[in-house]
């Protein structure tokens, strides 16, 4: 088979069925569940600040460009930027059980991703660093101090003031609980990740831009995680440039990225688990879905429209309140202008941060099931954020019905769509009884036409898409939460597809949350680590 076959076949397999889900464990091996966190046993620490939360720009103000002049690179912002994307927000506890939440979600807590990060000598510490970060005590692990001649090489190669950024996966987190459908989730965590990051640089003046001139299977070399020691395979995604924004994409010589691939590196990695079970299509879908090097296009500052659906709202306390709702009350509702404005903020226009950050054309549109909205007649809804468009070769019976003057929002079906919403949702009520379920529909067919490569992509759209759905649902004072489980061709068939066109790949639902009082929370870190003065 082709490479797009496999993938293609890797993409069926993975799916959920009424009559049968996608293959996996059957029941959780608590025995084997992995650790929560990356660490390097011998590696040098070094520990990052935080700030108090107050201290922060406004929300509605991020998403149009980056803010301001841009921070300088150092160990103020530097600590900034993770302290409001990758790291902790807070300790649960209830018996005996303990476990930490992050500021970016992930599928079933579990948080396959990791950041790495090479740092011009100046930009933390005199010398030039190739390091990890680890939430569990916001910090820098040190895996390597860059000799001269390559650090001199890096400095050359990068513009000034800004640094790299890898995100890498480990499927195994994934795997323990999800089986094949593990890939899927690794992606959308990324792309959650992805939208975290660039809306922290946002606030410090900084863009967020991926990098596309190295092949994504020399990544793992050049960040040393080919080496021998890992129990369990971990894969760079992507490779990012954060700092001020350029108007044109550079080049990381072969010398720097042949001299990066040989380093002595510092630190022993942990072995997550007891035993690791080898799930094999995971090994091959990342294998084909690999990008190639290519070259980028033409970098700019891009601005959207500077919404205030929030005003004097604080961006940094909403990023680390955000929680997954794990259930909704089933009977609050929101005003149709509050949905409204949820939908303005999902354009790719109005809002380049984050989704402008890959360089590449949006391909998702979403089905909305409208459940509790005033002022808007309950239904299936559809937004054509790619293009504006009705879509042709759907269902006979829907209606395209324009719902708005200025969103492009059509009225597909009307009536109650709960039990719709819930059943397609591998039968969760939760999707059913908050104000709103989403699905998210990508160009599937058109997409693929680039090569396998664009796979993974569409769930980065979808889990940025994720992103700014829990922001928003937090910033109106309710919650949100991510659905992996779904029945993807009984969405299909609800749209009449006889065909791949559009392929649902994330399923989400906002709505007031009904909490566990018997939850205690603990904060992120025991103590603010503060700047020294």
């Amino acid at each position: 088979m082709s490479p797009l076959e496999q993938l293609r076949a890797y993409h069926q397999l993975s799916k959920h069925q009424p009559q049968r889900f996608a293959p996996g464990p059957g029941q959780l091996d608590w025995a084997t569940q992995p650790a929560a966190f990356r660490r390097y046993r011998g590696a040098r620490l070094i520990e990052l600040w935080q700030r108090p939360l107050q201290e922060s720009p406004d929300y509605d103000a991020v998403f149009a460009a980056p803010l301001g002049a841009p921070a300088p690179l150092n160990q103020a912002s530097l600590s900034q930027l993770l302290y409001d994307s990758l790291a902790l927000s807070a300790w649960k506890e209830v018996g005996g059980s303990r476990w930490a939440l992050r500021v970016n979600p992930s599928s079933g807590n579990l948080h396959p991703t990791e950041a790495y990060l090479l740092l011009p000598a100046g930009g933390l510490q005199d010398q030039a660093l190739l390091v990890h970060y680890t939430a569990d005590v916001h910090a820098l692990e040190v895996r390597a101090e860059l000799p001269a001649p390559l650090a001199a090489q890096l400095a050359q190669a990068l513009p000034a003031g800004g640094c790299l950024l890898a995100l890498a996966s480990i499927p195994w987190r994934e795997a323990w609980k999800y089986g094949e459908r593990a890939y899927r989730y690794c992606q959308h965590d990324l792309g959650h990740a992805l939208a975290g990051l660039a809306l922290a640089a946002s606030a410090l003046g900084w863009q967020v831009r991926l990098l596309r001139g190295v092949a994504e299977a020399r990544l793992d070399g050049v960040f040393g995680l080919d080496r021998d020691g890992f129990a369990e395979a971990e894969h760079v995604d992507c490779l990012l440039w954060i700092g001020p924004a350029q108007a044109g994409e550079f080049a990381l010589p072969e010398g720097l990225l042949n001299g990066l691939a040989t380093l002595e590196l510092q630190g022993q990695p942990n072995c997550l688990s007891r035993q690791y079970h080898e799930w094999p299509e995971l090994a091959r879908v990342q294998a084909l879905c690999r990008a190639p090097a290519m070259a980028a296009p033409p970098w700019q500052v891009e601005v959207g429209r500077a919404q205030a659906d929030n005003p004097g709202l604080a961006l940094r306390p909403i990023l680390h309140r955000r929680r997954s709702a794990q259930a909704m009350d089933g009977k609050s509702g929101i005003h149709a202008e509050l949905l409204f404005a949820w939908l303005q903020r999902l354009l790719p226009a109005n809002s380049p941060v984050p989704f402008a950050l890959t360089g590449e054309a949006a391909e998702v549109d979403l089905l909305v099931f409208v459940h509790r909205v005033q002022g808007l007649e309950p239904g299936l809804y559809w937004l054509a954020r790619v293009d504006g468009q009705a879509q042709p070769g759907l269902r006979e019976d829907f209606l395209w019905q324009r719902a708005h003057d200025q969103l492009p929002l059509y009225r597909l079906l009307a009536g109650d769509a709960r039990g719709l919403a819930e059943f397609l949702s591998c039968g969760q009520d939760i999707a059913s009884d908050g104000c709103v379920a989403l699905a998210m529909l990508s160009r599937f067919d058109t997409a693929l036409q680039a090569g396998a490569w664009r796979y993974p992509r569409l769930y980065w759209e979808c889990g940025q898409i994720g992103q700014l759905l829990y922001l928003e649902a937090e910033a109106a004072g309710l919650s949100a939460t991510g659905i992996g489980c779904y029945f993807d061709d009984s969405v299909h068939e609800l749209l009449g597809l006889a065909d791949s066109r559009w392929q649902s790949l994330y399923h989400f639902t906002i709505g007031r949350a009904v909490w566990d009082e018997r939850l205690s929370s603990l904060p992120a870190y025991p103590e603010l680590r503060l700047p020294r003065s």
